[in-house]
């Protein structure tokens, strides 16, 4: 549904407006293949990966908070749970607004236009930051194990964390006066309701389209190069340690289980490479090409369907991804659902303390 309006866009002020002080503007009618489309995508798909999201990384957050999981990258593995959760859950508000779903009213037009875009992608931003906090600290640990172990992590730790959601928040300021919300005309039901459009004096002014370039180069392309090269490097150097491990050897036997292990993390780096390049690259070029101009374009309209699923997908598979990588994890996970607690006997798993190259996330 888009409002017929060739004027130039200006700021509503925040007190709610009467229907005498604008006139309303009319609604067009939806495409039905493309109001076929979002059901799909927004109505079906985006809330199953969303529930199977908000599931995981609920587990994973219990999981997580368990005495026995300690280390700087257990500590980071639990913010991202708990960005991730935020972001599924306001993320419904999302799927609401893209599915047309969403109430009507001033008080949800006047969030949707200043409020849903700005938190949902500050609290990705915040995500995406954090998988790369991870991949640095992984990175420190396998290919730099001895200066590692010398600097201050857990300190780095806090400092990082809530310079992280800083960042994620101060990037997405501008975002708040995108939109604005509109008084409309709805035939169909032969009411005026409040929506949210495109606020073309910002959208469309020049150093908007600068801010928005630098902010995805940021958020989305630059932590997909960092993830994509420091993980690359992660994995050759698994492959030389492996190498060297059997030159060692002498033909004697070598571990077989440390070399399964090995082997299965080097794999799974490899998905996690895979996923976040392909989940977050083609969310990056929707957020550069987005504009109520294009709500018609059926075939843009299939491009943004697929990439916001995609991208929901990245945050609802962190906890199924990390659970493979970490056998740590899988152990206390076992240990919660059996209900036997944290006791005397049980390990305690701290990923600063190992010796040498550590392997284990």
């Amino acid at each position: 549904m888009i409002p017929q309006d060739d004027g130039p866009a200006v700021f509503f002020s925040d007190t709610s407006p009467t229907a005498d002080a604008i006139t309303p503007q009319v609604l067009s009618t939806v495409d039905p293949s493309t109001a076929q489309l979002k059901l799909i995508a927004y109505g079906n798909v985006s809330l199953v990966i969303i529930a199977l999201g908000i599931m995981g990384n609920l587990i994973n957050l219990v999981v997580l908070t368990r005495s026995n999981l300690r280390g700087v990258t257990f500590t980071y593995l639990t913010w991202l749970a708990m960005s991730d959760l935020l972001v599924l859950s306001v993320g419904v508000f999302s799927v609401m607004r893209l599915h047309d779903s969403q109430p009507r009213n001033y008080a949800a037009a006047l969030y949707y236009a200043h409020a849903d875009l700005p938190l949902v992608n500050a609290l990705m931003a915040s995500s995406i930051f954090l998988v790369v906090a991870v991949t640095v600290d992984r990175y420190c640990a396998v290919c730099r194990p001895r200066r590692y172990r010398e600097f201050q992590n857990a300190r780095r730790a806090r400092v990082v964390i809530p310079l992280v959601y800083v960042a994620a928040v101060f990037l997405y300021v501008p975002m708040i006066f995108r939109k604005r919300p509109v008084l409309v005309w709805d035939n169909l039901v032969n009411q005026t309701m409040y929506l949210s459009f495109e606020n073309v004096s910002v959208s469309r002014h020049p150093a908007f389209k600068v801010y928005v370039m630098v902010r995805e180069a940021l958020v989305r392309i630059g932590p997909v190069l960092v993830v994509l090269v420091l993980n690359t490097i992660i994995i050759f150097t698994f492959r030389n340690l492996i190498r060297k491990r059997k030159e060692l050897a002498n033909g004697t036997v070598y571990d077989p289980k440390r070399l399964t292990r090995e082997r299965r993390l080097v794999v799974l780096l490899v998905a996690i490479v895979i996923m976040f390049c392909v989940c977050m690259t083609p969310a990056a070029i929707l957020r550069v090409l987005n504009n109520d101009d294009l709500e018609s374009n059926y075939g843009f309209q299939v491009f943004r369907a697929v990439a916001n699923d995609m991208e929901m997908a990245n945050f609802a598979v962190n906890f199924y991804v990390y659970c493979l990588c970490s056998s740590d994890i899988r152990r206390t996970l076992m240990r919660l659902f059996r209900c036997t607690g944290t006791s005397s006997k049980d390990a305690v798993f701290d990923l600063t303390s190992s010796v040498g190259v550590n392997t284990r996330l």
